[in-house]
């Protein structure tokens, strides 16, 4: 035999690859107790964690399924005889043949049955179990119906598409009287989304809202883009009498007020006395007990204010120079070096504030990026969170807070810091029988006191790289299937798992348009471009 007749015979991996193509992979599907699938299949079958499927049982139930966990797996699929010079010349010398077994590799998983198909529209499934059913693909029409049945009296958010299925993807309105906690790191599209979610929320809904907003990202909530800038990626824009019908549904929508520091008609400013006395006394930073006789003079003067109907530190520091005692003098000279009387975020006596602005709005975006300090951005969220637990009339209100890890973290490090947190935590604990619904939004769920997600039912997620950051939100949120919430590290931007009350079943979306112009924005990277 000469060399180059050796050469045109098949080598071991070619005859390998003739074989298992010509070997499909094993197709089942099967229940124990008609709630929950397994199933295998060949690796063009298309599927991902999130999507749906069609199953067809031997008794002729075709069943809805919602694909949970996927995993490859392997298993020897026959052996055969070989000549051992395919593997080359070393080989052939030694032996003459060789008995080489030929592994088959294929997709294995789990699913949930959603429903079952009857007269072509989804209803509830027998519940019995099988074996031996069929695949077959989910039709996008039963996928929609499913998702739109799941509405019930409630308004639905058109939000996006559905990542595995040519769907529409809507949001069920009435999920957001449950907590809300949203996740993304940096560049995962967040802020987008979030804003995307406010503005279905403010036009389909009579939903009152507040928004803490430190990067001033959603100042222009309310306002209207040009129509050539509402279109989905790769999509025409909005069409000239849908433009007109979302115009008119915006400006129905109620009013919107943007508090900043800087404004002229609703400026980001509160007084003293809008404060409870712990409340201003916090500003100060005095304790009860460690400043014992500073405070018993906070005490006498706040309390020779209190006929005022509002009075600022002009009045307390007028008050405390009468006093005149030792205790007022320290105080005193506390105050002076704080500078605590020329933050900005105080009202004059005779201007509005913002806990006389928010009452009745049905939008109102409280600008907190626009304050220099800190310390002034603190007590904006100190006053908000305080006078909604005090407040009397128990009706519906949003608190949106993002990037919360500035208002509600877990290692607080002052207390006036901690005062936050605890009012965050009192509203995520016990707030819904008094009507306020929590949005949270942040870059990692360690930044946010776990007693506030742990209350939240609602999981919106974006893009997640760190492992450890996704074993908590799966720990926490354990009614929403693991591998679904470990698919966040593949997201591209501007993609989100959403489940919970505002989306049952969970749903992998792409979020579609933005109808306001977005606030902040990132640096442009001029930088990384040739000089010349």
């Amino acid at each position: 035999m000469t060399k180059r007749a050796a050469r045109s015979k098949p080598t071991a991996s070619e005859i390998r690859r003739d074989i298992i193509d010509h070997m499909p992979a094993p197709v089942a599907v099967w229940s124990l107790n008609g709630r929950d699938v397994g199933f295998q299949a060949g690796f063009d079958s298309g599927l991902e964690v999130g999507g749906f499927i069609g199953v067809t049982t031997p008794s002729g139930e075709h069943l809805l399924v919602q694909v949970t966990e996927l995993r490859i797996s392997e298993r020897e699929a026959m052996r055969v005889e070989v000549e051992t010079d395919m593997f080359g010349e070393a080989a052939a010398a030694a032996l003459q043949s060789a008995n080489v077994g030929l592994t088959l590799r294929f997709v294995e998983g789990e699913g949930t049955v959603l429903a079952a198909v009857v007269d072509d529209a989804p209803t509830r499934a027998s519940g019995h179990g099988f074996r031996d059913g069929r695949l077959v693909p989910a039709a996008d029409r039963l996928v929609d119906a499913l998702l739109s049945g799941g509405m019930g009296a409630s308004v639905a958010l058109p939000i996006g598409t559905v990542n595995s299925v040519g769907v529409d993807a809507a949001l069920k309105a009435s999920g957001f009287s449950r907590h809300t906690f949203m996740v993304g790191q940096s560049g995962s599209g967040k802020t987008y989304s979030l804003g995307a979610i406010l503005e279905r929320l403010f036009v389909h809904t009579t939903l009152p809202m507040i928004v803490i907003d430190p990067n001033s990202d959603y100042v222009h909530l309310g306002q209207l883009r040009r129509r050539e800038a509402i279109a989905r990626r790769g999509q025409p824009p909005i069409s000239q009498r849908g433009y007109r019908d979302l115009k008119a549904a915006m400006q129905a929508a109620g009013d919107v007020v943007v508090c900043r520091a800087d404004s002229t008609d609703f400026r980001l400013a509160i007084h003293l006395s809008d404060l409870a006395l712990h409340e201003q006394a916090l500003t100060v930073d005095l304790d009860p007990l460690a400043d014992g006789a500073e405070y018993g003079a906070f005490i006498e003067a706040v309390e020779a204010l209190s006929h005022l109907h509002h009075y600022g530190f002009a009045e307390l520091i007028d008050q405390l120079e009468q006093q005149g005692d030792q205790a007022a003098d320290r105080l005193l000279r506390r105050l002076h070096n704080l500078r605590v009387a020329e933050w900005e975020v105080w009202a004059a006596t005779d201007e509005p504030s913002l806990v006389d602005t928010l009452p009745g709005r049905r939008l109102a975006v409280l600008d907190t990026g626009s304050l220099s300090d800190a310390r002034a951005r603190s007590v904006v969220s100190l006053a908000v969170l305080g006078s909604l637990r005090r407040r009397e009339r128990r009706s519906p209100i949003l608190v949106v807070i993002d990037e919360a890890h500035n208002v509600l973290a877990p290692n607080a490090a002052t207390a006036l810091e901690r005062a936050i947190t605890d009012y965050g935590v009192w509203v995520a604990g016990e707030g819904r029988k008094y009507g306020i619904h929590l949005v949270v939004s942040t870059q990692r769920p360690s930044k946010i006191h776990r007693n506030v997600i742990s209350q939240c039912d609602n999981l919106v997620l974006m893009r997640m790289n760190s492992v450890l950051d996704i074993d908590e939100l799966a720990s926490i949120f354990s009614h929403v299937p693991k591998p679904m919430i470990q698919e966040a590290r593949s997201f591209t931007q501007g993609e989100m798992l959403v489940a919970g009350p505002i989306a049952t079943p969970a749903m992998r979306v792409n979020v579609g348009e933005r109808w306001c112009p977005e606030g902040g924005a990132d640096l442009p990277t001029t930088w990384a471009q040739s000089p010349s």
